[in-house]
C-alpha cells in the first residue's frame, strides 16, 4: 500500500514537472511564446438622428498580418470581443452592420480566404427596364476597420474601438404637375432611378455592375407624387443619376441633371431630397440633408 502511495506522488512530480517545462516560455522571461488574446471592444458612433437600434446585426471578419481570413464572428455591440489566435502577429478586422437581412449579398468567404475577396453587392430583382437590371435598396448598411499588432514586442494592451460608418445613401422623389405630363390623373405611376455603384468591397471602394432601383410612390393631400425616402449606393464617379417616370410601364420622361446643369449626385450618410415640378417650366430642385431629415418643399420652390 505503501509502495502504490510511493508510486502515485511520484508520477504527479514528473507530470508537474513536464507540465512546468512545457510553460516555461509562458512563466517566465520569453513572452513571445504566451498569447494572451486581445479584446476588441466595438463603439459604434451614429450620427444623433440615428439611435443604436438601427444596428440590427454585427459580423466581425478577422485576418491575419497577410490578409488571411481567420474567423466570422456574430458580434453583440454591448460586449467586447476576445480575439484569440496564437502565432499571428497581426490582425486586420472588419465589422459589417445590418448585412443579415437578405438586402444584400455578402462573399461566401471561408478560413484562408483573401481580404481581397471581401465584398458586399446589392440583390438582383427579375424586372428589367430600358435595358438595364433592377436590384433591391439595400440594407441600412454600417462598416469600419481597424488593424492591431499583436506580437510579443508591440506593446499592445487593453481594450480597443472599432468605429463605423455609415455605407449608403438615402434619396426621396416628390413630383409635381404629374397630370398635366401624363394626360390624366389615373394609371401606375413608378419611377426607376438609374445608375449606381451595385458593390463595395471591405475596403470601401465602390463598383461592380450598374445598378438600378424602381421605386412607388403616392398623391399626397396636394396632388404631389412623392416616392418615400428609400436607401441606394453612390454613383460612380464622375457621373449622376437618371430618374425614369412611368405610367404603366411606359415611359413618360426621363430628368438627368439639377436646374444649373449639375448632375443629381447621392452622398453616402445624406438623404437627397428631389423636386420634379411639371406645373409650367420644368424645372429640377435638390436639397441635401441630414440622414432621413425629409426636405419641405414650399408650394413655389
Amino acid at each position: 500500500m505503501e509502495f502504490n502511495s510511493k508510486y502515485r506522488i511520484i508520477t504527479c512530480q514528473l507530470f508537474l514537472l513536464l507540465m512546468l517545462l512545457l510553460l516555461s516560455g509562458c512563466i517566465y522571461d520569453d513572452l513571445s511564446k504566451c498569447f494572451r488574446g486581445r479584446v476588441l471592444s466595438l463603439n459604434v458612433t451614429l450620427p444623433g438622428d440615428i439611435p443604436g437600434s438601427a444596428l440590427q446585426d454585427i459580423s466581425l471578419y478577422v485576418f491575419d498580418e497577410n490578409d488571411l481570413l481567420l474567423d466570422i464572428l456574430a458580434v453583440d455591440v454591448s460586449e467586447p470581443v476576445e480575439l484569440n489566435y496564437p502565432g499571428v502577429t497581426g490582425l486586420h478586422c472588419v465589422a459589417w452592420c445590418n448585412v443579415g437581412g437578405g438586402e444584400v449579398t455578402m462573399s461566401p468567404l471561408e478560413k484562408g480566404d483573401t481580404f481581397s475577396q471581401g465584398m458586399v453587392s446589392l440583390k438582383r430583382l427579375t424586372d428589367v427596364r430600358s435595358g438595364g437590371t433592377l436590384y433591391r435598396s439595400p440594407s441600412d448598411l454600417f462598416s469600419g476597420r481597424l488593424k492591431l499588432a499583436v506580437g510579443a514586442s508591440s506593446g499592445v494592451e487593453g481594450s480597443y474601438r472599432l468605429y463605423v460608418g455609415r455605407m449608403v445613401a438615402s434619396m426621396n422623389v416628390t413630383i409635381r404637375g404629374l397630370q398635366g405630363l401624363s394626360g390624366s390623373s389615373g394609371g401606375d405611376y413608378s419611377l426607376v432611378v438609374r445608375e449606381t455603384t451595385g458593390s463595395i468591397d471591405f475596403g470601401g471602394i465602390y463598383g461592380g455592375d450598374r445598378a438600378s432601383y424602381s421605386v412607388r410612390g403616392s398623391m399626397n393631400g396636394r396632388k404631389e407624387y412623392v416616392v418615400p425616402s428609400f436607401r441606394l449606393f453612390p454613383v460612380f464617379e464622375g457621373e449622376g443619376l437618371i430618374i425614369d417616370i412611368y405610367r404603366d410601364g411606359s415611359l413618360l420622361r426621363s430628368v438627368t441633371l439639377e436646374d444649373d446643369g449639375s448632375p443629381i449626385v447621392p452622398e453616402v450618410g445624406t438623404t437627397l431630397n428631389v423636386l420634379l415640378n411639371f406645373e409650367g417650366h420644368v424645372s429640377v430642385s435638390v436639397a441635401v440633408t441630414k440622414w432621413n431629415v425629409v426636405h419641405i418643399w414650399k408650394e413655389y420652390d
